[in-house]
């Protein structure tokens, strides 16, 4: 048995590194994602105040705050079984749809844009943003654009452009003037014109790298929210469809301890997350999950998108790329009317108080199913708390995508394109280990081979520094 190692991986949220166990033919027989580092979050949590959950968890991350602060805060309403203001709900699908924007500009431009518009058989030092700012001056200032928009108006709704703070208990802490507000409604139109302009040529380009779809074909079954047949951000059940299309199962989010099951590793920091049963089955989640459990969205350009992204089989883990594109349009469409027209002068808050009990909320992230259950004692602290973040949702499909990578691959005897394709197949599930740490410039990676423990060879790609 050989095995090959990719240590550490590049371009995604966090420190993970990538082992591949091949047999004595030189055969892939089983790819796996070791994720290194060690959050605690839910023994941190213990002994602090329910209400304030939604500013410390949204802490948890640089990427996603957006989505735990909303998380958060959707459990302790559900919970204590509020219905907040209509303006108020508004205000914060404002900022989320600003959120998932910048979130999916990051992660399909500047994250898998260089795999994509320079080819995953690129030399390293092509394979960043800084290259693609050579390569496309004109498409990367306004993909840096979009993601700007989606920052600024988190930054606007959200008090904070990172860590947004406005979301409590009961509503929110305070509104955008009518002068912000129409700032984002023409952002909204603008985003929406830089999308539909720089569609054609990322759609172009990833045509390019069609030969990879078959091995990263996936034949897991789709897990997202849905409200009647639409894309729901929460406040909708999880729906899960079988690969026919049929509905394998619904539940809501009190119900998600019955239907899914965690799974600790011997190897990973990371629990993975499978459907209860017998058997258990595998599933996925994110962008290209809420496009195979729905049939459209809220708003007529994404729906009309949506149906014909499904007028073909979407099996393959890079259709995730073009699923982010159409809820990027989504987004767009959503800031334009919210802040354009929905958005009236009535009351933002209610006000409630924190008491015991079981408070489990759960969103759709940019990148799946983010699930926030807290436990409070009489006095209103935390006494248990469980977060099951969108990654884990998609552990099993990523060791499966990047196992077919590497077994379509490893043949070619080019290891830099080995390694640039497993990482590749990682990039296209967006995933989100801990914080934002990228590295640009050329990427540091290292291959080692082995047979039996002993090393055969090894590659070694290391950063360069001025």
């Amino acid at each position: 048995m050989k095995k090959i190692v990719v240590d550490p991986v590049t371009r995604i949220e966090g420190h993970a590194r990538i082992v591949l166990d091949t047999d004595d033919a030189g055969r892939v027989v089983r790819g796996h994602l070791q994720v290194l580092e060690i959050r605690g979050f839910e023994k941190l949590l213990e002994g602090m105040e329910l209400f304030k959950m939604p500013l410390i968890t949204g802490r948890i991350c640089g990427v996603c705050p957006a989505a735990h602060h909303i998380a958060s805060v959707n459990a302790i309403e559900t919970g204590l079984g509020a219905k907040i203001p209509r303006d108020a709900e508004l205000l914060r699908e404002l900022m989320y749809m600003g959120h998932i924007l910048h979130s999916h500009a990051l992660s399909t431009f500047v994250l898998t844009g260089p795999d994509v518009l320079g080819g995953i058989g690129a030399k390293p030092e092509q394979r960043n943003v800084f290259a693609l700012l050579k390569l496309e001056p004109e498409a990367i200032r306004k993909v840096l654009r979009l993601r700007s928009i989606g920052q600024k108006t988190v930054e606007i709704v959200g008090g904070r452009g990172v860590h947004p703070v406005t979301s409590i208990p009961g509503g929110l802490a305070s509104r955008p003037s009518k002068e912000e507000l129409a700032s984002i409604a023409a952002w909204g139109g603008e985003a929406l014109g830089i999308i539909e302009e720089l569609t054609p040529l990322f759609m172009a380009r990833l045509a390019d790298l069609d030969e990879l779809r078959g091995p990263a074909v996936l034949d897991f079954l789709p897990a997202a929210l849905s409200n009647g047949g639409k894309v729901a951000y929460w406040n909708a059940p999880c729906v899960v469809r079988n690969r026919d299309g049929s509905q394998e199962r619904s539940f809501t989010a009190r119900e998600y301890a019955d239907n899914l099951v965690e799974h600790v590793l011997d190897d990973s920091y990371m629990k993975s997350i499978t459907l209860g049963g017998n058997p258990e089955k595998n599933l996925f989640v994110g962008p290209l999950a809420r496009m195979l459990v729905n049939d459209g969205f809220s708003t007529p350009k994404a729906t009309a998108l949506l149906g014909a992204f499904r007028s073909r089989p979407r099996n393959s883990t890079l259709d995730n790329l073009e699923a982010r594109l159409v809820e990027s349009v989504h987004t767009a469409e959503r800031m334009a009317a919210i802040a354009g027209s929905e958005l009236g002068d009535g009351p933002i808050r209610i006000e409630l108080h924190p008491g015991p009990g079981r408070y489990i909320g759960m969103v759709e992230a940019p990148r799946g199913i983010l699930i926030h259950d807290y436990t409070a004692d009489d006095a209103g602290r935390i006494s248990a708390a469980n977060l099951i973040v969108a990654t884990q949702g998609n552990y099993d499909a990523i060791d499966k995508s990047i196992t077919g990578m590497a077994e379509h691959l490893i043949g070619g005897k080019d290891d830099e394109k080995l390694m640039n394709g497993v990482e590749f197949a990682l990039r296209c599930y967006d995933p989100c280990l801990a914080c934002a740490t990228h590295a640009a410039g050329r990427m540091p990676l290292e291959i080692e081979i082995r047979h039996r423990g002993r090393l055969v060879r090894s590659v070694t790609r290391r950063e360069e520094r001025a």
